[in-house]
């Protein structure tokens, strides 16, 4: 939806995304409850904001009442994968909106294992949370703040009741409760780390039907009035803000340290509920595993780029899809040796790739679970193979397809091979521009 002077680049842009998740419609209906109201009434916002509006990203799953596509995958889980053609209509289309703020709306399981493990049903009206995850630019990290509490101040202003998001998994004797993860694979983190402020908000909802469908939708839809309306306040300083982001990520390329792999913070929190058989409020003492704080497991060097074989296209073209900035080894009569680093396989097993709720549905049995180390050495790139410069404002998605060993890399997901020298860190800047063997594609 736009103004009357019809796509304004220089305004901000807002991408409202719904129904991921099929068994989750609240946040679809609220979806065009909002457009009515953008097309209407509030059609004056639209001078000052662009809104993206998707309100049944997963159709298969909404027409049969389930979680997971057609494809058996949880879209929400695929955003840097992008294998599935839901997620990637999604992504093509923040590619071509580039929105400086995403919201993601989803519905959230009243009662079910919260009632086996505690005897409890959820309380909340809504949870929310912004992107939690390593190498998140400090400058979107500052600003989601403020989008957070926009929302919340609406949803409780109406005397809705609001938290954390929050989950648990289906293992009864697990009785840890998890803030939304801090992998590289949600909507809500890979927004993030396009330098965009990224929101989760999840309403009460799975398991319960129609029950209290009216005061869902409002849900939705006050939080995501508030969160257009700071967009809009904000204005062309939030598209600045994008920028700033992105420039500040390209500029650490060579430079400190990065976060291969990170899990949540562990502690304790009392965390209120309602009786599963008398309805009143009752507190509960759990260990809460928190996304605000993360506990790094693997972080490493920097690099300048990565070089990938030119038999590895299929993985560029998924990186490109990604929005990605990708270079083409061109032939050289006298090639200049470049700085690298390759990766050493010291371990390998079978795995799944996990969240806090456990197992992530997948139509894929099984990743690579890498231990790996690097070896520095020098060579002339082969024409033909491709260079991902880390100097560009997707320098954290880059790292994270590429660093084979975390749960969600490319590598690991068998979407590039690298056993054999297809990617190498390029550990010092490539030769200069007017001896470069770089050609831009």
């Amino acid at each position: 939806l736009t103004g009357t002077r019809g796509w304004d680049a220089q305004l901000p842009t807002v991408l409202l995304l719904a129904q991921q998740h099929g068994n989750e419609p609240a946040g679809g209906e609220a979806a065009l409850v909002l457009a009515q109201g953008l097309a209407t009434e509030r059609s004056a916002l639209l001078d000052r904001v662009n809104v993206v509006i998707m309100p049944r990203a997963n159709p298969d799953a909404a027409e049969r009442f389930g979680r997971e596509s057609a494809s058996g995958i949880d879209l929400d889980r695929d955003h840097l994968l992008v294998r599935t053609p839901e997620v990637q209509a999604i992504t093509a289309a923040v590619l071509r909106y580039a929105p400086q703020v995403v919201l993601d709306l989803h519905e959230f399981t009243v009662a079910g294992r919260w009632v086996s493990k505690f005897g409890t049903v959820m309380r909340a009206d809504a949870l929310l949370q912004a992107a939690t995850v390593g190498n998140l630019s400090p400058v979107v990290q500052a600003a989601q703040g403020r989008y957070l509490a926009a929302a919340r101040t609406a949803l409780e202003g109406a005397g809705h009741r609001v938290d954390d998001y929050h989950t648990s998994s289906a293992n009864a004797k697990d009785l840890a409760v998890a803030m939304g993860g801090v992998n590289v694979d949600t909507g809500r983190n890979v927004g993030g780390l396009r330098n965009a402020i990224s929101l989760l908000l999840e309403t009460r909802g799975i398991g319960i039907g129609r029950a209290n469908y009216a005061r869902r939708v409002q849900s939705h839809v006050l939080a995501a009035n508030a969160v257009i309306e700071a967009a809009a306040q904000d204005g062309p300083a939030l598209v600045q803000m994008q920028r700033d982001a992105g420039r500040v990520a390209g500029s650490q390329a060579c430079s400190g340290n990065m976060v291969v792999a990170a899990r949540q913070t562990d502690g304790r929190r009392a965390l209120s509920f309602l009786d599963a058989k008398t309805g009143e409020p009752r507190e509960v003492d759990v260990v809460w595993r928190s996304s605000h704080q993360l506990t790094l497991e693997r972080e490493r060097a920097r690099p300048c780029g990565y070089l990938i074989g030119a038999d590895q296209a299929p993985a560029v073209q998924r990186l490109r899809a990604l929005g990605v900035e990708v270079a083409t080894v061109a032939a050289s009569p006298s090639p200049a040796l470049w700085e690298v680093e390759d990766y050493i396989v010291d371990a390998e097993a079978a795995g799944q790739r996990q969240d806090a709720r456990g197992a992530i549905s997948d139509s894929q049995t099984s990743i690579r679970v890498l231990r790996v180390q690097t070896r520095p050495g020098r060579l002339a790139p082969a024409a033909g193979s491709f260079y991902v410069s880390m100097n560009q404002p997707l320098a954290a998605l880059v790292s994270a397809a590429l660093e084979p060993d975390s749960q969600n890399s490319f590598a690991a997901n068998r979407l590039l091979a690298i056993d054999a020298g297809q990617l190498r860190r390029v550990v010092q800047s490539p030769p200069a521009a007017s001896t470069s063997p770089l050609t831009p594609r």
